[in-house]
């Protein structure tokens, strides 16, 4: 992140292009080219990170993304739209577009996405659309963002955003800072997967804060609402299924544009050979959608996450994976399919008094059917 306290000066407020040119390299275009020049010199190596108690911070050996944050200290009108007029920048496969910002929109997403993989995720998304959204401030962007995912349609070149838009933001913010009546989250994101499955895995990520499983959660978090809800049903049946017969189950959630899925594994007995399993298991998943992404997680029978797995790397065709899979099932579950597993599980019988199948030692009334 590199900040600048430059903002417009009085002549350019009135109009001077020159002068507004100007400004602009100060303010944004120069902080950008020092955060290029950083994120190179952090890849060479040899760079060394300080935190303000003087403590070293490990820099990982393999840097997969850098984001570069352009932020100004003051108000700058129509922000947004500038940096993507004027601004000149560059990127890698692992320097991503830049992101620029005024300090009211850093207030504003720290606030709203309280937590680093709902921050990082948004910015992920954010950056990955810059080339085909329109917006004259970011703050539209970010209402956008709450009210429906920053997941846009492919088939479309230009997307512009009107600034009406975060009208349901400004006023959560004010429910939150000035106490005025109202709801202070906007509907959407935050608040339409409440109580489900999904909302419990995400927070499950959160708190572990392992790669792998991270990768999955940033994965979740682009998810449209339909696939959302997919993800808590599967996660209800696989989880019940294991509660009622103390088997592992499994289930794959694919997409095809672009080719990756999820695959949900519930497992009664967690070992470490369960992981290879899973790796196993995804590896084949992978190979079969042709995708050069794929995660898998394994839950317990009380939902609650235990290991997760991450496959990143092209593909390939392998004559010894034609013959691995050759017999598996199609790896996409339609929205229609979902019902068959519920009524499949729902005939599977537990009794109230009967020990939980989770391995809990409880009575299936005091545990999992809670």
């Amino acid at each position: 992140m590199q900040a600048k306290a430059k903002k417009l000066t009085i002549a350019a407020r009135k109009g001077n292009d020159n002068q507004l040119k100007a400004d602009f390299a100060a303010a944004i275009q120069d902080s950008y080219d020092q955060g290029w020049t950083c994120a190179n010199e952090l890849l060479a190596g040899g760079c060394r990170l300080v935190d303000d108690n003087k403590e070293e911070v490990e820099i990982p050996l393999n840097i997969k993304e850098v984001f570069l944050f352009s932020l100004v200290s003051e108000h700058y009108p129509a922000l947004a739209f500038q940096a993507s007029q004027s601004l000149k920048f560059q990127t890698t496969n692992v320097i991503q577009p830049p992101f620029v910002m005024d300090v009211f929109l850093l207030d504003t997403l720290t606030e709203m996405l309280a937590t680093p993989l709902r921050l990082l995720g948004y910015v992920k998304l954010r950056v990955a659309v810059s080339d085909k959204l329109m917006s004259g401030h970011e703050l539209t962007v970010l209402g956008y963002h709450l009210k429906r995912n920053l997941w846009l349609d492919e088939k479309h070149d230009l997307v512009m955003l009107e600034d009406s838009i975060a009208r349901d933001l400004d006023t959560a913010m004010l429910v939150r800072r000035d106490n005025q009546p109202g709801d202070d989250t906007p509907v959407g994101v935050l608040t339409k997967m409440r109580g489900t499955r999904y909302e419990s895995l995400i927070k499950e990520i959160e708190a572990r804060a392992d790669p792998a499983t991270l990768e999955l959660g940033f994965h979740l978090l682009s998810m449209d609402e339909d696939s959302c809800r997919n993800v808590h049903r599967i996660l209800e049946i696989v989880t019940r299924q294991s509660q009622v017969d103390g088997k592992r189950h499994d289930i794959t959630l694919a997409s095809s544009t672009p080719p990756c899925g999820v695959s949900f594994h519930c497992n009664p007995m967690p070992s470490t050979e369960a992981i290879a399993v899973l790796e196993t298991h995804c590896a084949k998943r992978k190979y079969q959608q042709r995708a050069a992404q794929w995660f898998g997680v394994s839950v317990s029978p009380a939902g609650q996450v235990q290991f997760g797995v991450t496959l990143n790397f092209p593909w390939e065709a392998s004559d010894e994976m034609e013959r691995r899979t050759a017999d598996m099932k199609p790896a996409s579950i339609a929205r229609d399919a979902l019902p068959q597993y519920s009524r499949e599980v729902s005939r599977m019988k537990l009794g109230r008094n009967d020990p939980c199948r989770c391995g809990s030692g409880l009575k299936y009334k005091k545990c999992c059917l809670r």
